[in-house]
Order: C-alpha cells, then sequence, then structure tokens
C-alpha cells in the first residue's frame, strides 16, 4: 500500500495577458496571509498588433511570447502553485487567438483563458476590493488598452457590469494614429466614447455610487499628471476639461512637457483623457481617485482563501500578527487600556474621532512586530517592517501613521520636528496619539499577570493630566514617562 501526502498550495501566480502590458504576480498564502512575493510588467502593446481583419501580427505574437518566456524564468522552482492565466480584450478580438495560446503554452503549459468583458470586470472589481476599503455602494471604471470596463458594487459583490471596446491603445490608433493631438480628433474621441456610454449611462447614473474609482495603467498615468498640475491626484471634471484643452494646445505627444509622464504612455494620453472625460460627462462623475487594485490583483485573490466578512485592514493587521507570531493576549490588553483611555477623553477636546482610534488599535496590536528581529530595537525594527510591508486596505497616510506610531511606542520618542510650537493640526494630533499609546503600554503593567490600575485620565490647557494608583513602580515608569515627552515639547502632568 502507498501513502499519499496531500501537499497543501500555498504559492499563488497571476497572469493578466493585457491589451497593453502583460503583468505576472507571484504570492505565498501561509497562515491566512498573502504576502506579495513578486511582480512583473511588461509593455507589449498586443492591441497593436491586430490588422483590419483582427489578426495579430507575427512580429506582435513574437513580441509577446518573449515576454511570456521571462514571466516563465520566474516561475522556476516556485513550489506547490496555483495559476491563473487570464487574457482580455486584444484576444477576444484576434482572430487567430488560437494560434497564439498554441504557442504560448509550449512556453507557459497552463491553460489561458480569454475571459469575457463581463468577467473582466468582476475580477476588476474583486481586485480592488480585496486591496482597500470600499464604503457603500462602488463604481469602478477601468480604461484598459483595447477596453474599458464598468462595474457597481457593494462589499465584495457587484450589481452591474459592462465591457465597451475602446481603449487607449485602440483610440490612439483611430484618432491620434500620428501623436497629433488637434481639436477635432479630440471631439471625434469624445463623441465616439459618448456614442458607447449611451446605452448604458442611465443604469450607472442611477446607481447613486458614494465611491468612485478608477483603475488601469491609464488612469494611474492620469492621477500623476493631476498630481503635477495640480499637487494632488484627484481626478475632477473641472481639471479634466482643463486638460483636454492642455493636449489640444500642445498639438503633438512630443510636445506634452510633464515629467511624470513615461515615453511609452506619451501617445496613448489623449485617447485616455478622451475616454475618461465622456465617462465623466456622460455618467454624471464629479470627481474620481485612483486604485491600486485591478484585474491582475482580482485574479490572485480568486486563487486565494482570503476572508470577505471582515474589513481588508483588519485581515491585514490578522495576517501580520499570525506571520510575524505577535503575543495576541498581550496585544488585547494594550487594546483594553486604550478603550479605557478613550472612554474618558470623551468629551474633552482630546476627544478620539473613529478613525484615530482605530489607528491606535492597529498600532497596538502590531507595535511589538519588530521583535521578530531584535527585542532591543523592536521600536525601529517595528517601523521598518510596517513601512516595507504590502498592506492590503491601508492609505499611503494611514500606514504613514502606524509607522510613526509603532516607531515611538517605546524609548526614545523620534518626531519630524523639534518644535511643537507651530505645529499642523494632523501632526498636533499624530503626537497625541504616540502619547495615549506608550500611555496604554505603561498602563498593561507587563505581560504575567493582569493589574487592576485605578487610572483617570484628562486633557486640559493643551496637556494630558493622570491619576493613578499609589503603585510606587507604577509612579517611576510615569516619571520616566513624563522626562521623554518633555524632551520633545509633549505635555504629561500626573
Amino acid at each position: 500500500m502507498t501513502n499519499t501526502i496531500e501537499t497543501k498550495t500555498n504559492h499563488l501566480v497571476a497572469l493578466d495577458l493585457g491589451s497593453n502590458s502583460f503583468h505576472l504576480i507571484i504570492a505565498r498564502e501561509q497562515d491566512g496571509c498573502l504576502q506579495i512575493m513578486h511582480r512583473q510588467k511588461q509593455s507589449v502593446s498586443l492591441a497593436k498588433g491586430l490588422d483590419k481583419f483582427n489578426n495579430l501580427s507575427e512580429s506582435a505574437i513574437e513580441k509577446a511570447l518573449a515576454c511570456l518566456h521571462e514571466f516563465n524564468l520566474s516561475l522556476a522552482n516556485i513550489p506547490n502553485s496555483a495559476i491563473r492565466i487570464v487574457a482580455t480584450q486584444a484576444l477576444r478580438q484576434a482572430s487567430n487567438s488560437q494560434k497564439f495560446i498554441k504557442l504560448a503554452k509550449k512556453i507557459l503549459p497552463y491553460p489561458i483563458e480569454i475571459i469575457s468583458g463581463k468577467l473582466e470586470a468582476e475580477l476588476i472589481y474583486k481586485g480592488v476590493a480585496h486591496t482597500q476599503p470600499l464604503r457603500g455602494r462602488t463604481f469602478i471604471i477601468d480604461i484598459g488598452g483595447g477596453s474599458t470596463e464598468l462595474v457597481t458594487g457593494h462589499k465584495f459583490y457587484t450589481s452591474l457590469t459592462d465591457s465597451l471596446t475602446m481603449g487607449c491603445i485602440s483610440f490612439q490608433q483611430k484618432f491620434f494614429l500620428n501623436g497629433e493631438i488637434t481639436s477635432t480628433a479630440m471631439h471625434d474621441a469624445k463623441k465616439h466614447a459618448a456614442q458607447q456610454l449611451t446605452g448604458i449611462a442611465d443604469y450607472y447614473r442611477e446607481s447613486n455610487s458614494k465611491t468612485i474609482l478608477g483603475t488601469s495603467g491609464s488612469i494611474k498615468t492620469i492621477s500623476q499628471v493631476m498630481l503635477e498640475l495640480y499637487g494632488d491626484n484627484k481626478i475632477t471634471e473641472k481639471r479634466l476639461k482643463r486638460l483636454v484643452k492642455q493636449l489640444i494646445g500642445w498639438q503633438h505627444c512630443n510636445n506634452i512637457p510633464l515629467r511624470t509622464l513615461e515615453d511609452a504612455r506619451r501617445p496613448l494620453l489623449a485617447g485616455a483623457v478622451a475616454i475618461l472625460s465622456s465617462c465623466f460627462s456622460q455618467l454624471g462623475i464629479k470627481q474620481m481617485k485612483f486604485s491600486l487594485g485591478g484585474l491582475r490583483e482580482g485574479v490572485l485573490y480568486s486563487l486565494s482563501q482570503s476572508r470577505t466578512d471582515i474589513d481588508i485592514r483588519e485581515r491585514t493587521i490578522h495576517n501580520l500578527m499570525s506571520l510575524y507570531h505577535i503575543d495576541q493576549a498581550f496585544s488585547q490588553r494594550v487594546l483594553h487600556q486604550l478603550t479605557i483611555i478613550n472612554k474618558q477623553l470623551k468629551n474633552t477636546t482630546a476627544q478620539l474621532t473613529r478613525s484615530e482610534f482605530s489607528l491606535l488599535c492597529w498600532a497596538a496590536q502590531l507595535h511589538e512586530i519588530g521583535i521578530v528581529i531584535n527585542s532591543k530595537k523592536r521600536q525601529q525594527h517595528g517601523a521598518y517592517i510596517i513601512e516595507h510591508s504590502e498592506m492590503p486596505g491601508f492609505s499611503e497616510k494611514e500606514k504613514e501613521t502606524l509607522v510613526v506610531l509603532v516607531r515611538n511606542h517605546r524609548a526614545k520618542i523620534t518626531l519630524n520636528t523639534n518644535k511643537t510650537d507651530n505645529l499642523s493640526d494632523n501632526e498636533e494630533r499624530t503626537y497625541l496619539l504616540i502619547q495615549i499609546l506608550r500611555l496604554s503600554i505603561i498602563f498593561t503593567q507587563g505581560r504575567i499577570q493582569p493589574f487592576n490600575t485605578s487610572m483617570k485620565i484628562n486633557y486640559q490647557k493643551n496637556q494630558l493630566t493622570i491619576r493613578s494608583a499609589t503603585q510606587v513602580d507604577l509612579q517611576e515608569k510615569l516619571v520616566v514617562e513624563a522626562q521623554k515627552q518633555a524632551s520633545v515639547g509633549l505635555k504629561l502632568n500626573f
């Protein structure tokens, strides 16, 4: 009798064969945690290889196969892999797509799915929903090389999905082929996009979506343009209209004076702007933000067992705690102290908002993450781990705040400035969070035996005031703590 041992799949691989770029993501799933190990992207411009009969040219096929060969080198020696490869509009449209797939399988011996536009929209939504928290009904637009996907949903579930055959490459070839950007070409491009949107516009206008997001390289490029021009990456109706006029004024893609614009994206920008501008006007959109999640992340998470019953950020924190073997019992006791302090600060000027309290709770759960490297400077190691970890669901600002809190949860306090006289409101609140986290850890009093510490905290005249029990060792800790906080201009009285 032969004994068989079941091997658990713990490596996930997603390949997105897009009309403009091919993407590869490799992740490891361990203890419920999805770790991104490798990302690879290559501009293939497959859609440019389609002739008037929708046949992919030999040169386009060769370029795509060369990319897959490079990807295959990255897949070597990846154990226990679950692999999913999806192809989108260019291969949906190609008359000789099966020829390409047959040749591709000689390089990558795995099934290649030519997915429908609706399935592509669903996977895009899944990719966004698994990488950032979605509040209320959400509307997502993805402008690819050959198609544009529209999808609405709530939490992890979609309600409306559509795919339109218009993309930044197809529009570049149809309206801006030689790189020239004229008012006539822009008008015709926007009109063509509007005609495609006409039949479905009412459904999306009536969806009353609370959150509107854009994904894909095209919208990422437009958001970077907004950042360069206006100082933030919000895409608004007014800014898009102005950008349309600026593109026409620049006359040619080579004249666009934007430092952040990649050379490969330069000839595609006008078409992407025309499509997005029409989406704004036809669908009643006033503002949009860019989302890092998209099709490839959706394909990856379709292979995983990631939970969908909790907030994405909570899931990320839980995964990191499991991955780095954090003492969860001790963290829970610190959380208990945080809850007590939060209640006592209500009705004071230091009353915490819901988002501030959430940040404190996450910092309390992760504050010992650096012990896995070394306990002596665990606050520095912990800050480094968080700063360089992929944290699905967290914005850059939230992540930066967590890094500051973990770095300053013990020992010497290191602030961005030595002066606390002219701080911004955000800086003042961050320093207050540092004070509260440090006090919560001090009042937890060790990890062996929980003490019932009688402690009252108040906030008056820009300083925290503490009244505590007469435990000598605790008072000594508070004296030292008050000195550390005073050294950086923070006020603590007891």
